[in-house]
């Protein structure tokens, strides 16, 4: 759509009749393991009992949004009972969202993580930090066979940070065109729950398994041993331990009875810290137009009529605004996602729809991507889905249908173009005329790479393993999302090819196949030929690699702290779900052998070997 000159001049002369606004709202963000206490902690910080005292809290399924719960009156946290916007009052009010922490919906998580937001952690201090997290709790957390199985109490935590760090915008900010003061402060409020628990263990034995008792003879010095053995346990180099302060550390007792007078004491510092922390947000207090105030109340009419989303062409028809430009639009919509009330990506497949209900498009991931226990019944189909992530055409129309909510059918088209962007869900795919058409949910495969997919390589002629190398962090969930994003440009090789850490593709020709794979610091990339009767062609390979290259770049971009990644090669020809990070040698480092030369990643090793530039670069560059 053009804009004229007349538009624009409308569009600048309302803007300055109707001025801006300055907002007080902020988002808090509870995290951590399942069975932490989060949904327990919420609670109690609005004065609320658990419903049967005998009972623990119930588990959180998926995440649950809750606006505007609390209020900021004379500098203290309060529950809010009003029903008015925060648009259209000055009221300084915070909404809070309870993540889920079964591993099965971590996958759904990163649509509300936002630099705008406040972050609580929720750790056990009761627990041992170095026990397997599968350990306890079986009845609410289930990883095994996943990406998460094995985690350590500690691998959570750093989980957590790391995805709060890359997922926010650390460092100096401008708001409307001042420079905070604060660099590389993310407001993490770190809540060490089950203190009561903790207490009970450290009287009972001299050396506490969590440390925090070894370097104390009085009593009362374990409450911030406890931080500080967490936070010294972070590992080097990530810069997470800047997030972390003691000024934002707590323990509190979050039993299903009244608190008592420390309890609630505790409790009450608790609130004091959100309500300093909301108020050194960068965003609190910031001036938006008018425009977009007038915005969020008909969006928020809409919602409560039970409208889920809104087409783009219907709000530039909307005779209340008048836009100058598209990108007016946008602006004004990545503000309303960034602060949680839509669910909004300005490219070209996402931005003709706005999901105005994001809880509703939330629950929806929660219908597919479970865990067992929230599943009723118990048969092959299910079984199917929930270790595989392949879930049939029919099965996947019946779980919406089951829900109770017609929207989700209704709206179908609408829904999965966001789940393919996020990496949840893929399109309907077909590998052969056998199998019947499948959704794919990369989350929930728990199967392992076989030996007989690493035969079917091992057939044809291969290339060496391409590395992307993240230095610092890879995001968990960056491999789902370029699995999804790959089988837009190829096909599936085969649905069975498809396993937790990696998914096989074949071109259009079927003159080449690629696997793509991860593990902790790396995303893998080989090609192979299906047999030795064909051989592999320098030209497809380089066009596969400038494909994967840029799907890595496109989603590399979406995260706030730009994730850095280095490309290479595995020095030696070993299995691709072999290769670790002591295999990695840089491709600007290769670039500079002539002919074979004693690896330098192995020069001390009892046996070295040598790399040969060609070999190891050889199709991936059409230069060489």
């Amino acid at each position: 759509m053009k804009w004229g000159i007349d538009a624009r001049r409308r569009y600048v002369k309302s803007s300055k009749e109707q001025g801006r606004k300055k907002l007080y709202c902020a988002r808090g963000m509870l995290v951590g393991c399942a069975g932490a206490g989060k949904t327990t902690l919420l609670r109690k910080l609005q004065n609320r009992e658990t419903a049967d005292k005998d009972r623990p809290t119930e588990t959180t399924v998926g995440l649950e949004v809750h606006e505007d719960l609390f209020e900021i009156e004379s500098g203290t946290l309060k529950n809010y009972k009003g029903n008015s916007s925060v648009f259209h009052s000055d009221k300084q009010l915070i909404s809070m969202t309870d993540f889920a922490g079964q591993v099965a919906y971590y996958a759904c998580h990163q649509v509300y993580l936002s630099r705008r937001a406040f972050y609580m952690l929720v750790v056990d201090m009761s627990k041992n930090m170095t026990e397997k997290v599968h350990e306890h709790n079986k009845d609410r957390h289930d990883p095994i066979g996943s990406l998460f199985h094995n985690w350590t109490y500690d691998d959570y935590i750093v989980f957590w940070l790391q995805c709060i760090k890359t997922y926010c915008d650390v460092g100096k900010r401008r708001i409307r065109g001042r420079e905070t003061e604060r660099e590389n402060d993310v407001p993490v409020i770190l809540i060490a729950s089950h203190k009561d628990e903790a207490d009970s263990i450290c009287s009972n034995k001299p050396l506490c398994i969590l440390g925090c008792c070894i370097a104390s003879s009085e009593r009362g010095q374990h409450t911030s041993d406890f931080f500080w053995k967490l936070r010294n346990a972070l590992p080097k180099g990530l810069a997470l331990t800047d997030i972390l302060s003691s000024d934002r550390y707590f323990e509190v007792e979050c039993p299903p009875r009244h608190l008592n007078y420390e309890e609630k004491k505790a409790i009450e510092n608790v609130k004091k810290c959100i309500v300093k922390t909301v108020m050194q947000l960068p965003q609190w207090g910031e001036e938006i137009p008018l425009t977009w105030i007038k915005l969020a109340d008909i969006l928020k009419k809409k919602k409560r009529e039970g409208e889920r989303i809104l087409k783009r062409v219907a709000l530039q028809e909307m005779e209340e605004f008048t836009f100058s430009t598209e990108q007016d639009i946008d602006d004004m919509l990545r503000f309303l996602h960034e602060i949680g009330h839509v669910l909004y990506f300005a490219d070209k497949k996402l931005k003709d729809t706005i999901i105005i209900n994001v809880q509703w498009f939330v629950d929806a991931f929660k219908h597919i991507i479970t865990d067992r226990k929230h599943v009723p019944g118990n048969n092959k189909a299910c079984d199917e889905w929930m270790g595989t992530g392949r879930i049939s055409e029919s099965t996947f129309q019946k779980i919406w249908e089951d829900s109770g909510d017609e929207s989700y059918a209704l709206y179908q088209q609408d829904i999965l173009p966001y789940m393919q962007k996020l990496g949840l869900m893929t399109k309907k795919l077909t590998d052969s005329e056998k199998k019947p058409d499948i959704h794919y949910v990369p989350s929930m495969n728990r199967v392992e790479f076989s030996e007989e997919n690493l035969d079917v390589i091992n057939r044809g002629h291969k290339t060496s393993v391409l590395i992307f190398h993240f230095k610092t962090y890879l995001p968990h969930f960056f491999f789902f999302r370029l699995v999804v994003s790959c089988l837009e440009k190829w096909r599936a090789l085969d649905q069975d090819m498809f396993c937790k850490s990696a998914a096989f593709y074949k071109t259009g020709d079927y003159s080449h196949c690629i696997v793509i794979a991860v593990n902790k610091t790396s995303i893998l990339l080989q090609v192979f030929t299906p047999g030795k009767s064909r051989e592999l062609q320098t030209e497809k390979v380089v066009e596969i690699r400038n494909e994967v290259e840029k799907f890595v770049e496109e989603i590399t971009e979406t995260f706030h702290d730009q994730v850095g990644y280095e490309i290479g090669y595995s020095c030696e020809d070993v299995a691709i779900t072999s290769v670790d990070e002591n295999n990695f040698l840089p491709e600007s480092e290769a670039l500079k052998f002539e002919k074979s030369v004693t690896c330098p990643n192995h020069i001390k090793a009892k046996s070295p070997h040598d790399v040969n530039r060609r070999d190891l670069i050889g199709c991936w560059r059409s230069d060489i």
